[in-house]
């Protein structure tokens, strides 16, 4: 017998399904990313409404399955539509590459509490905001990929842990191994990238400040952006994120 479950979640993306219905994934605060099959939700008069649309935050109520199938929306209650997304051209760019992170780079059924507020944090910050979006974006990738297992090690050297106020003017980052080098530890790594200690202290407060405060930083040099969204291709395979410049958001 499927078992009920509620819980809270924000839509991802949906597609249709056979004549009346459709395919939603969301990202749920108890259960992680999930697939719902949503029955007549593509009726004109669907109990569903607006629930279903990408950004929305709504509270479901499910029936898990017995065996490894779709899961089943048996009701949707809007908490917060984040209307402005749908409406302005930059703002839904932003919040499309905040869902596409997660549909690309989180796996199914893995709970994670911090990440599931970031994301409704971040939607709620780019709704709320009439600024540049791009550092926004950034913050969110690189805090989400810490949750993920992959915070960049920013303050010491990755190998002899040497600390960034001890080190010399250039220092540099390597991908693979995931953080910042210091110059007698560079040959450890056959790819670096030269970086000034001002540009690490902007890599930093990406990740360490809270999300609404990046809207206040100084914008990021375009080396400075290819080299987190190499970090996070590298670390995270499944991201792909060789579209992520497109549509002037980054």
């Amino acid at each position: 017998m499927a078992k009920l479950l509620r819980t809270e979640a924000i839509a991802l993306h949906s597609i249709p399904f056979a004549e009346s219905s459709k395919i939603v994934t969301f990202y749920t605060r108890d259960f992680g990313k999930l697939n719902f099959l949503a029955k007549g939700a593509r009726r004109p008069r669907s109990k569903f409404g607006a629930a279903l649309e990408t950004f929305t935050y709504a509270k479901l109520i499910l029936y898990k399955p017995e065996t490894p199938k779709l899961y089943i929306l048996s009701d949707a209650e809007i908490i917060r539509p984040f209307a402005r997304l749908q409406t302005t051209a930059e703002h839904y760019f932003a919040g499309e590459k905040i869902v596409n992170f997660v549909l690309r780079a989180v796996d199914f059924e893995e709970p994670n509490a911090r990440l599931f507020n970031l994301i409704l944090k971040a939607l709620t910050t780019l709704a709320e905001t009439n600024g540049i979006t791009d550092n926004l974006v950034l913050a969110f990738f690189l805090k989400a990929a810490s949750f993920l297992g992959y915070r960049p090690e920013l303050e010491n050297c990755i190998i002899c842990r040497k600390a960034l106020a001890k080190m010399p003017k250039e220092i540099f980052f390597a991908n693979g191994l995931g953080g910042i080098l210091c110059p007698d530890c560079k040959t450890k790594s056959p790819e670096v990238v030269c970086l000034s200690q001002k540009d690490v202290i902007q890599l930093q407060a990406l990740l360490y400040l809270p999300l609404h405060r990046s809207l206040n930083l100084k914008h990021l040099k375009p080396e400075l952006v290819t080299l987190i969204l190499q970090y996070l291709n590298h670390h995270l395979e499944t991201l792909d994120l060789t579209d992520f410049n497109q549509n002037n958001v980054i």
